[in-house]
């Protein structure tokens, strides 16, 4: 084999370390975003933070004389008042009106939230209360090791040998936390779970009796019927249990709708939860439709109501360093010199970053403007490509923008800005009205259900059908028949 060397021509792109730092302040969303300013301004002495100046008439940011707003002229008396200089200093949104969002650092009501009791914490104060002195460290052990939702995970065996005792002392400390409050906290297993739940509310004498007899017969299919269960083989329990259908399918839906897997949830904080609309959500951007009526109008709403700016001293150093060079040694230019010029590129960045994100999330939501009047029904197939190709930008800059963020819509709605490109979303609900429409003595197959969309005119594959049911988290056609 030979060897050979050759040279050629070719043209490579490579991103400089200004357009890389743009990036990641680009896919930064709101909360980082704040964290990245306020790091930025612990590191650099050359950037400060200054209240911004609101204009008198309509509220908003003023960055020159003339409010570019509502075209306000402020007297000098106002401008003295709100004196602060607008060179190099991070652009606001115009738009932005000081009543329509409050994220003031200095003033942030999330901070005035009282702290969520963990489950930890509440159980640990029960077995406090209760507890026998002998039994008191090795229940504290035990609820240590208990989950998020309550479960003992690892069973007893590892902790009886890290304790250095016995599994069965163990065990019957762990039927005492059993019995704290929220039934089912200790369980090994979902079964044990339901179990403890159904056993509690059997116990309670202010439950009705008619509910208490489901309970009870909840119990019995948890206890001996357990793997039928699991399978919704409810024909198979009547059998077994020789009583009659309606009252097994009865006594699953008391445990579907009365008892939970989850024992820990209601100790969860609620930023924690997945919604949508969950107003602790800060969007990134918010979406309104123009006061004609044609189009929508972008805010990138910004992490603080205070702008950035070069610090004066630095400036004026510089300029002394410029006419008087001698006077200075080369390591106090190099330092002035280094701080400006990343202040500079910082303030930069920022509003190239808002620019971007104002450009993209403006283009989409006018390809998407049915779907924010509409809902879901009339999302439309956008890729980050096309979006891309319309804007004169590379895909993985629409990737950035919008991955992480969320979009407060016309509706009032706070949504992942992924949602736009989703076409899957618009035939998922689809698909649940049609299951909500289906006979649920006969419920629909997936082939089935493909069917009925090609009929709506959204053609896909059964295994597509399957796929998409099982993200919604919809149980297959022979789980979900009833039998009442």
């Amino acid at each position: 084999m030979a060897l050979s060397m050759k040279q050629g021509m070719g043209m490579e792109q490579t991103l400089n370390p200004k357009m890389i730092a743009f990036y990641e302040l680009l896919q930064r969303p709101v909360v980082e975003l704040n964290q990245a300013i306020q790091l930025e301004l612990e590191e650099n002495p050359a950037l400060e933070i200054t209240a911004e100046r609101l204009c008198p008439a309509c509220g908003a940011a003023l960055l020159t004389d003339v409010c570019r707003e509502c075209g306000y002229r402020p007297n000098a008396d106002e401008m003295e008042l709100q004196k602060a200089p607008s060179e190099l200093s991070i652009d606001p949104t115009p738009a932005s009106k000081t009543q329509s969002y409050n994220d003031d650092d200095f003033d942030d009501p999330m901070a005035r939230l009282a702290v969520p009791e963990t489950l930890s914490e509440h159980l640990h104060w029960a077995w406090r209360l209760q507890a026998k002195n002998e039994d008191y460290d090795l229940g504290c052990s035990i609820i240590g090791c208990l989950t998020d939702e309550g479960y003992l995970e690892e069973g007893l065996e590892p902790l009886a040998e890290g304790l250095g005792v016995e599994v069965d002392e163990l065990e019957k400390v762990l039927l005492q936390v059993q019995q704290l409050d929220p039934p089912g906290v200790g369980a090994r297993d979902l079964q044990e779970c339901l179990r403890l739940q159904l056993e509690n509310f059997v116990s309670r004498d202010n439950e009705q009796d008619s509910e208490k007899e489901l309970a009870a017969l909840a119990l019995r299919m948890v206890n001996k019927q357990w793997h039928p269960m699991t399978r919704h083989a409810y024909e198979e329990i009547a059998r077994k249990m020789r009583l009659p259908l309606e009252r097994i399918q009865a006594a699953a839906d008391f445990v579907r709708l009365r008892i939970t897997p989850y024992p820990g949830s209601q100790f969860r904080p609620e930023w924690q939860t997945k919604s949508s609309g969950d107003a602790r959500l800060r969007p990134d951007v918010s979406i309104s439709k123009r006061e004609d009526g044609v189009g929508y109008e972008v805010t990138v709403r910004e992490s603080r109501s205070l702008g950035l700016r070069i610090n004066g001293i630095y400036r004026k150093l510089w300029d002394s360093m410029r006419h008087e060079p001698g006077t200075y040694s080369n390591k106090d230019r190099e330092h002035v010199q280094q701080y400006l010029t990343r202040a500079r590129e910082f303030i930069d960045n920022l509003n190239q970053r808002r620019k971007t994100l104002k450009l993209i999330i403006e283009a989409v939501a006018e390809q998407q403007g049915e779907y924010l009047e509409q809902g879901l029904h009339a999302l439309k197939p956008l890729t980050r490509l096309s979006v891309a190709h319309e804007l004169g930008l590379h895909e993985s800059t629409v990737g950035r923008a919008v991955s992480g963020k969320f979009a407060q819509i016309p509706t009032g709605d706070i949504i992942p800005c992924e949602i736009f490109f989703d076409a899957s979303l618009a035939v998922k609900e689809v698909m649940k009205e049609v299951l909500a429409e289906e006979d649920s003595r006969k419920p629909y197959s997936d082939e089935k259900i493909a069917k009925i969309l090609e009929e709506r005119g959204i053609v896909i594959a059964r295994r597509t059908v399957t796929k998409y049911r099982e993200a919604l988290k919809i149980l297959p056609a022979a789980q979900r028949r009833r039998y009442d």
